[in-house]
This record gives structure tokens, sequence and C-alpha cells, in this order.
């Protein structure tokens, strides 16, 4: 992500910097992918065509296109058929019913277990009112929070070469689990962002605050566990499945089986951005400080897809900061742009690096970077009068059963 406005839902002093690089505003074609017309990604088939929502619907994918909004997935991650333990030369080893290894590390967004006050960034802010250096703003949010795939101590033992002894208990310490997280809402956000008196010799600094807000509409949080389990000789017999979780929605439709609950939350981010000139250094800090309630159902699955609920409260941690870095390196004499980021923290961590290069009317971009797995794409923008449009092909690694998944991104430029 280069420095600019556009940025500025991570670093809140990007509010004060001047759009300098030609980086265009994401739109969300991801959403296509939940019509109907994709009952593999489309969650509404659950209230239109239950029957459909059974046999098409796959969870995986639907978290998958999700994640990416902002890219259409050509060809999003499919669920394993089954999780399969096998022993191999005295070593465990995890595959899916065709005997394909899956990964059993993974990690993309809030890393630890329960809500937080970092939601995904809005679709699009709506500004309402600004003055000076203040402004406020609202906006609707839609996404995934995080995903988590990661193995017990044990089961990271036994699929490293070690002693296969302590899976074969009953039961099994053995376990895989996997946690995905997701929101929605309607976001509001009151900040402040100034330039500050520049500094000789060094260059231009602004700093910014800004306080958000949410009230949810809805939040998900889905967990499962496999475990192996052994007969009596210490061969892996089958498989024992746990699936939980919690949701909280603030409309149920009668007769889906769903209770209403209901979400709000506050958020305290700050942040500084240096000018250099050909270069600039952003750094944003999100929920320093946070309080997150929802009010739901937590429920459990029964072999039979049958769901047992019972109301639940769950709250965030008052401190879950979130650290993006972000950076930029502008060539005056060759039409070529750099720029970086990284996030940590309570994140799983990422980092992506590009590049573009101005080709008369035309630009060429290229990226590479990390979250949740390797990822590249390639694009171009072109100029039609006043609008600007960017494309681009893109690939991740799929969750959990690897793979590429590609994808195609859009964005706009006024």
């Amino acid at each position: 992500m280069l420095p600019g406005p556009e940025a500025a839902s991570r670093n809140p002093a990007y509010a004060a910097y001047p759009s300098r690089y030609q980086e265009g505003w994401p739109v969300p074609v991801g959403l296509l992918r939940f019509l109907p017309s994709f009952p593999d990604t489309s969650p509404f088939t659950y209230f239109t065509d239950r029957q459909t929502f059974k046999t098409g619907f796959d969870a995986l994918s639907f978290y998958d296109q999700l994640t990416h909004l902002d890219s259409f997935l050509l060809n999003p991650a499919r669920s394993p058929d089954e999780v399969v333990f096998r022993i191999r030369a005295d070593r465990l080893e995890i595959t899916d019913g065709q005997g394909n290894p899956l990964l059993p590390s993974f990690g993309l967004g809030a890393a630890k277990p329960g809500p937080t006050a970092l939601y995904p960034d809005p679709l699009f802010w709506i500004p309402f009112w600004s003055e000076g250096d203040l402004y406020f703003r609202f906006g609707p949010f839609l996404g995934v929070e995080g995903i988590q795939v990661s193995p017990s101590p044990e089961l990271a033992r036994a699929l490293a070469g070690g002693s296969l002894d302590a899976c074969k208990q009953t039961p099994s310490p053995c376990a895989l689990s996997a946690t995905a997280k997701a929101s929605s809402g309607l976001a509001l956000a009151l900040g402040w962002a100034t330039a500050l008196p520049e500094l000789p010799g060094v260059g231009q600094l602004y700093v910014g605050l800004r306080g958000e807000g949410f009230y949810g509409l809805g939040y998900g949080e889905v967990n499962a566990e496999a475990r192996p389990v052994f007969d009596q000789d210490g061969n892996p017999t089958g498989v024992d499945y746990r699936v939980g979780g919690f949701y909280s929605i603030a409309y149920a439709p009668e007769g889906s089986g769903l209770f209403p609950g209901r979400g709000y939350g506050l958020r305290g981010d700050a942040g500084v951005v240096l000018d250099l000139g050909q270069a600039t250094l952003g750094l944003g800090v999100q929920n320093l400080l946070s309080l997150v309630t929802w009010e739901g159902y937590e429920f459990t699955l029964d072999q039979n897809g049958n769901m047992a609920q019972t109301p639940a409260k769950r709250q965030g941690n008052l401190v879950e900061p979130s650290v993006f870095l972000n950076g930029a390196y502008y060539f005056k004499d060759f039409p070529l742009v750099v720029g970086a980021d990284a996030t940590f923290g309570s994140v799983a961590p990422s980092f992506h690096l590009g590049a573009e290069y101005a080709l008369g009317p035309a630009l060429l971009r290229a990226g590479v970077g990390y979250e949740g797995g390797f990822r590249f794409g390639v694009g171009a923008g072109v100029e039609l009068g006043g609008l600007g449009l960017d494309l681009a092909l893109t690939r991740h690694e799929a969750p959990l059963v690897g793979g590429d998944v590609y994808g195609i991104a859009m964005a706009v430029r006024f």
C-alpha cells in the first residue's frame, strides 16, 4: 500500500498527506461471488434454497473470497472432502481424501481467537463533516477478521518426525485446529490530521489521531478441530471432528433457526508520516486501546449437521495494537515508483513489495508479498479522460489445502 490518502485507514496521518502517487481505490468485485449464481461462495442460498446450500456451498471457498473482496477469484480454495491422518515410516502426515498434503499452519489477519476492534476496512467512506484538521465520516464494512490454522504441540512434533506415542491416546492430543472470523457493520470515524512545521534539513512531518466506533450487523466465528482415532494396535482408524463457534446477527430471518444479537465497539489509532522529498515513510498503530462486545449465541454442530445453541457474550482485549509500516521512493529522472509495507503485532505478519513504471499514458505494475502465504500480482492502468482504470491478475496461496488461487482485481482513479 503506497503512501497517500488511500492508506489513511491504516495510518490516520495520511488523511492530511497530499495524494502523490497514482494509486486507485479498489473496487470490491469479489462481492459478485456472493450472488446466488455462485452457489459455492454465496451464503444467501441458505435462505433461498436450503438444499442447494447443503450440497453446493463450500465454507473454505466462501472464506477465501471474503478475505479477498478486492479480487474476483477464478478458482477459490476448495475444502478437503476429508482430513486423513497417515503414518509414513513412523512419521505422521495429514492429507485430504485424495492423498494431497494439507498445510498444518496458516495465519491471516487477527491472530488470536475472539472478537477484535480491528474489523475489516470499510468498503468505502462517506464524508459527513469536516472543519480544518478535523473530520467525521462513516462507511459499511464486511470481511474476514482473521483465519488461523495450527497444529497442537504434540501434532507438530509428530509431523516433524518425532514420536507418535503421545498421539495414540484417547482422545488423541494431536489435533489440527482452525478458526475463522468474519464481521460486518457500520463504522464511524472522528479524526484529526495535520502537517507540522517543516523540519529543516529533514522534511515535512504529518501526524494524525483517530477514534473509530462501529455498530455491528453480524459477527461469526467458526472453530473446527480434527484429531486421529487409533485402534488397539496403534493404527489410525479414522478422524474425530468437532465444529462449533459463535454468531451474532442484528436480524434473524424467520424460519432460519437463528436468533438476533448485537455488537458494538470503539478503538483508538495514531500515526506519523515523514515526507523526505523523493521518499516517504509512514508509521501507523491501530487499536492502541479498544472496547468491543458481541452478544449472540454459541453453537455446536453434531455429525448430522444439527445445531445446538446457547446465549453468550464475546468481548475483546483492551490493548491489541497492530503496527503498519510503509514507504515509497520516487525516481525523479526515471518514471518509476517502488513501495513496500509491513504489518505485525496482534495480527499475523504480512509484507508487500511492489513497483510502478509509467509508460506514456499507461502504468505497469508488479508486486510480491507474504500474507498467509506467498502472493504476487501484475497489472496495468490507463487514463480514460478524467477517469483512471487499473486491472490486475493476482495470485495467492490457498489456505489449508495449498495451491494457487488466481483472481481479477480492479481499481479506479478520479
